[in-house]
């Protein structure tokens, strides 16, 4: 799909766009707690820099899966996570480069 995307697309990054809406969307229709936990994983994520958009799309992707999983499961997020949900995120991202206040302070948030 992307080589038949005009100039004008691929300048603004209309799809890209899009399936973020798409994300926010499904992030949105979560109930409230684990709509909090997704906003406090974003934010990590944004802080810690990400910046392909196929990595992006491949970790909110997986974890909007993984917080409707839960919701309809009725489970918390850190029985699949463990405590340190940071360090999920870091594996799911493939960084290393991670801050330590970063995971503290998300670690504190999440799940609670």
């Amino acid at each position: 799909m992307a080589e038949k995307r005009n100039l004008f697309d691929r300048a603004l990054g209309l799809e890209e766009k899009k399936v973020w809406r798409a994300f926010e969307a499904r992030a949105k229709a979560l109930p409230a707690d684990y709509f909090e936990d997704y906003k406090q994983m974003k934010k990590y994520i944004w802080l810690t820099g990400i910046s392909k958009w196929r990595d992006i799309k491949f970790v909110f992707d997986h974890v909007l899966d993984m917080l409707e999983e839960l919701a309809a499961e009725g489970r918390k997020v850190t029985d699949v996570t463990g405590p340190d949900v940071a360090a999920f995120l870091d594996d799911m991202a493939d960084k290393n480069t991670w801050e330590s206040k970063q995971r503290e302070k998300l670690n504190k948030k999440v799940g609670k």
